[in-house]
């Protein structure tokens, strides 16, 4: 739909797989119809999805001031102030080299013991996030649908996937409390899940050996994106790669793009248990 933005978050290592060309087909789907599409390649971006103190920056302000000290046995040449709130350093140049006057005070809210959703939370308030996470928020803020695209690991998405919603998606941006599940932050935006799987459709059901396939998107479409508020559309799931052909795989590509035709018109799914467990 014209006007539309999509934000594709994808998350494999090779191109030429077909997780890339499920994520190609998308691209071109919905540029034809007008959409602006942006794509997350993870992977590419070499995305850190570690979540550590480095993700606390601190408002950063360097004001450079150049003096004529009366000290020239000490050849100091200029002075560097760093703001760094809520605290500072100070750097001075002698003799080309620079050294500590004053040493740099951490930015986080509590030094003594890191709490990475407490800090996070403050620092969101404080813009002070690092900046490939306020880039990838930006990007969130800006979709009307977010596209997940990814092969299942253990149940679940790829580590640099699960790093990318740690990190990404954090209070105060995605949700506060209270401010969760119908009232998150991100509630009008839509989400998708497309994945890809080894077994077969057959092993994803009640009665197969891995169970139904709505078991493991429960943490990730309710307990994750539903919990941000996203309205989220059914999963889009390619069974069976380690064994389909490649007349079976164009079938799945040529079903995405169809699909992808009127996914503006779909329904959200029932943010339930019983979606999950019951029906």
């Amino acid at each position: 739909m014209a006007g539309k933005k999509v934000l594709i978050v994808y998350a494999h290592q090779e191109p030429m797989s077909f997780n890339g060309s499920l994520k190609k087909v998308a691209v071109e789907e919905l540029s034809k119809q007008g959409c602006a599409v942006t794509v997350s390649d993870l992977y590419t971006m070499n995305f850190e999805p570690r979540a550590t103190r480095n993700d606390i920056t601190g408002k950063k302000v360097r004001i450079v001031m150049h003096l004529q000290l009366c000290r020239p046995d000490l050849q100091i040449q200029s002075v560097m102030f760093i703001l760094i709130f809520p605290s500072f350093c100070i750097y001075v140049k002698c003799q080309n080299q620079f050294s500590w006057i004053l040493k740099e005070h951490c930015a986080l809210s509590n030094p003594e013991i890191f709490r990475y959703g407490i800090e996070t939370y403050e620092a969101y308030k404080k813009t002070a996030l690092s900046s490939d996470i306020l880039e990838e928020q930006r990007k969130v803020q800006e979709a009307d649908l977010v596209i997940f695209q990814f092969p299942l690991y253990w149940f679940s998405v790829p580590a640099i996937l699960k790093g990318w919603m740690d990190r990404v998606l954090c209070q105060g941006f995605a949700f506060d409390i209270p401010g969760f599940y119908d009232s998150g932050f991100l509630k009008g935006k839509l989400a998708l899940l497309s994945l890809t799987t080894g077994g077969t459709a057959e092993m994803y059901t009640k009665a197969g050996l891995s169970g139904d396939f709505r078991y493991f998107l429960w943490p990730l479409q309710h307990g994750t994106l539903h919990f941000c508020g996203f309205k989220v559309l059914a999963p889009q799931i390619s069974f069976g790669l380690d064994v389909s052909s490649e007349e079976e795989r164009k079938v799945m590509l040529a079903s995405w793009a169809q699909r992808l035709k009127g996914i503006w018109k779909e329904e959200p799914i029932h943010c339930t248990p019983s979606w999950y467990f019951q029906e």
